[in-house]
């Protein structure tokens, strides 16, 4: 059977369309639109580009296409004949197509993914389909729905809004306030926002009550209650005062409270030791450490695309799962395009870059971070997610703070409080980082081993903290060799590890893109396949 999953735009205000491709049980292909087009977000965009990709990853034509699932359940209506008009118009042919619930989607994209058994499973976002969120069970039967999370009790709204009072893009940038909130200490009270009690929480409606009307991403989620409660609000660019921090702070903490209350009320209804988290939510790391740390979970999934990128992943699994398929459980990301030789040096060849032809590149690249050169690396098949893991990736020494505030200055134009993570080679992971289990996707912190943050300086948070990436010499051997080769030359097999892209950009796709980028911004090298391009020398740092 082959199924199409489809996350498609019917607004401006839908973000992160893609296509997932399943032929058997079996994922083809991943692609999201953003990487095609180069609007980040793909606000309000169709995935032509992404289907096109996968269709032709595997060799069809629309016309092989047995199912399309796409969530947007309670609004079909509307959007059927959007979708049909768009399957039609490009494509020449409709295939079935089936809509499921938004959250029962983001459910999916995890329960599916992660090879459990049983778990217990949840979804928390900011709203899709009418709910900001399910908790369900994952089973051989299928997923079951436990419970239903109203719109008004949506943690996703809730930490946006916290986004847009503290000066940055809601949607966007929440992982800003995450970081920004390790800066913080105890002092503002926000408990007027979010109420936790022994079995739940509440969001107050007061506050937000512009919410549910949006039209824009640069419309207020909030209302003059919150700047009541809070105070002025900051304004985008303004400078970052200790009260901005403390804000992100206490934001932080009631979200990590409300989260726990939710896993704890949902294995107290089901008694089991495994979850699997989906949902915009999902994306904070610090969050899913504290649920990591709880005495009763023995195993923890996070689905690496689990915001609305994953909609399109999660719907081809839920179709293929109910169209009789035995899903095969993926063991990595790297589900995007990948170019050939031929392909590789017609870019070279169009950005008149002079380079030369590695015969190990894992080898040279470990090389010249050693000697603290940034370098750009493009390798196989991009990587579906939020997330560069190796194989779409700006890669430096860990080891001295420097290097951060070089990527920071030169490379990502950020703000200085935003931390960088580590890619460790798995089986040392632990001899590093205060971890049991593999992380292979950057979903969950963990602290950095006392003896060892001097030593991983660029990579250790303020808080004493990383973002984690376990790799694997199975499913990624030549990222792995690399980090491995590091380590054989400085003593740590950890490398810094960042997305390909500049601020603002979506991660780079094509080759193309990764000159473009690499030519625009302070790397000092890039290695793109088994290809070397290096800048001229410039005056010593």
């Amino acid at each position: 059977m082959n199924v199409l999953g489809v996350h498609c735009a019917f607004s401006n205000m839908t973000h992160e369309p893609g296509a997932a491709l399943i032929c058997d049980g079996k994922i083809i292909a991943l692609g999201e639109e953003e990487r095609f087009t180069r609007m980040k977000g793909g606000l309000g965009l169709l995935p032509f580009h992404s289907i096109k990709f996968c269709l032709t990853q595997a060799g069809l034509t629309m016309k092989d296409i047995d199912l399309v699932v796409s969530d947007g359940e309670t609004i079909k209506d509307t959007l059927d004949n959007n979708v049909r008009l768009f399957f039609k118009f490009h494509f020449g042919v409709v295939p079935p197509i089936r809509y499921i619930n938004h959250q029962l989607s983001h459910l999916s994209a995890a329960f599916f993914y992660s090879g459990f058994r049983k778990s217990m499973c949840i979804s928390y976002d900011g709203r899709g389909d009418g709910l900001a969120g399910m908790l369900a069970i994952g089973s051989s039967k299928g997923i079951e729905v436990v419970e239903e999370i109203p719109i008004q009790d949506s943690l996703g709204l809730f930490y946006c809004a916290i986004t847009q009072f503290l000066g940055f893009r809601q949607a966007q940038d929440e992982y800003k306030v995450m970081g920004l909130a390790s800066l913080g200490t105890e002092g503002e009270d926000i408990s007027s926002l979010v109420k936790i009690f022994d079995n739940g929480y509440s969001v107050s409606q007061q506050n937000f009550g512009h919410s549910f009307t949006l039209k824009s991403l640069d419309e207020p989620l909030y209302n003059e209650n919150l700047e009541k409660a809070l105070g002025v609000p900051r304004r985008y660019g303004e400078p970052i005062t200790d009260r901005h921090k403390n804000l992100a702070f206490a934001a932080q903490k009631s979200l990590e409270q409300c989260v726990v209350s939710l896993v704890e009320r949902l294995h107290d209804k089901t008694g089991i030791d495994s979850l699997c988290i989906a949902g915009g939510v999902g994306l904070n790391c610090s969050a899913n450490r504290i649920i990591y740390q709880l005495p009763f979970l023995k195993k923890l999934f996070v689905q690496p695309a689990a915001s609305d990128r994953g909609l399109c992943l999660g719907s081809a699994l839920l179709g293929a799962f109910e169209g009789g398929d035995k899903i095969q459980i993926p063991k990595h990301v790297f589900y995007g395009p990948s170019y050939t030789s031929e392909q590789l040096l017609n870019a070279l060849n169009l950005s008149g870059q002079n380079y030369i032809e590695l015969l190990d590149p894992s080898a040279e690249a470990a090389n010249l971070l050693a000697d603290g050169k940034i370098i750009g690396w493009f390798q196989g098949r991009s990587e579906f997610g939020p997330r560069a893991l190796g194989n779409r990736s700006i890669l430096a020494d860990p080891r001295f703070l420097k290097m951060k505030d070089e990527i920071n200055a030169r490379i990502k134009f950020r703000e200085e409080f935003r931390p960088f993570a580590p890619a460790v080679i798995e089986e040392r992971a632990s001899e590093f980082f205060e971890m049991e289990r593999p992380s292979p996707y950057m979903t969950v912190t963990f602290g950095v081993r006392p003896q060892w943050r001097d030593k991983l300086q660029a990579v250790t948070h303020v808080d004493n903290s990383a973002r984690v990436q376990t790799v694997s010499k199975e499913t990624n051997p030549l990222f792995h060799r690399l980090i491995a080769t590091f380590g054989s030359l400085t003593g740590i097999p950890v490398v810094l590890n960042t997305s390909f892209n500049a601020r603002g950009e979506p991660i780079v796709e094509t080759p193309l893109d990764a000159l473009a980028t690499f030519s625009s911004v302070g790397m000092d090298a890039l290695i793109l396949g088994p290809y070397l391009i290096t800048k001229p020398k410039s005056p010593k740092r």
